[in-house]
């Protein structure tokens, strides 16, 4: 069975597909304003830019529900990031783009009993990221600063195409559901600018 958990460990989600389909490194606002107001509240402290994976949306077990709860940023937040409200990790993440076929993980503010070493194939939303890109990161992957370029953009598209599990009704729960199960969302009303 494969497990994600946060850190206290009152909150366990389990996957149908252990599979990790791919990574990538993301310097957005987003991303690192999630993390810090995760940290803020108690959380584990993020990693200057995040390493993301992504995981079938297919979840056969929920453990510890009562202590999960849904989040947003802003009023137009395209993320919904569902958090352990004992220790705020971040256990998923689902955007609408994901058509609720895969979510996010972000393995370093939570537990994994699975591999998470996949190396990302890129990196995304580098204009955001406050801090010098690591050498290491420029020679080995693809750099998005933004999507601003339609054919670099189109790029990384096929790329993700053919990493992605082919849609097929989950024989568990989805993330989405999951956080439709947990009830209202809360808008955290946080400011772009800030962490």
């Amino acid at each position: 069975m494969t497990k994600i958990k946060c850190i206290c460990g009152k909150c366990e989600l389990h996957l149908n597909d252990k599979k990790i389909y791919y990574s990538l490194f993301c310097g957005c606002e987003d991303c690192r304003q999630a993390a810090k107001w995760g940290e803020r509240k108690g959380g584990k402290s993020p990693e200057k830019l995040q390493k993301l994976i992504y995981m079938r949306s297919d979840i056969s077990k929920v453990k510890g529900k009562q202590f999960m709860k849904a989040y947003q940023l802003r009023k137009d937040a395209r993320s919904t990031r569902v958090y352990c409200i004992s220790c705020y990790s971040i256990l998923g993440i689902d955007h609408p783009s994901y058509d609720n076929n895969v979510f996010m993980l972000i393995p370093f503010l939570c537990n994994a009993d699975f591999d998470t070493t996949i190396k990302p194939i890129a990196g995304i939303f580098m204009d955001d990221y406050p801090n010098e890109i690591p050498k290491k990161l420029l020679n080995n992957i693809l750099i998005y600063n933004n999507f601003k370029n339609k054919e670099k953009e189109k790029k990384l598209v096929s790329i993700l195409a053919n990493l992605k599990p082919t849609y097929k009704n989950a024989k568990g729960k989805s993330l989405q559901n999951l956080i439709k199960d947990l009830g209202k969302i809360e808008i955290l009303n946080l400011k772009k600018g800030s962490d």
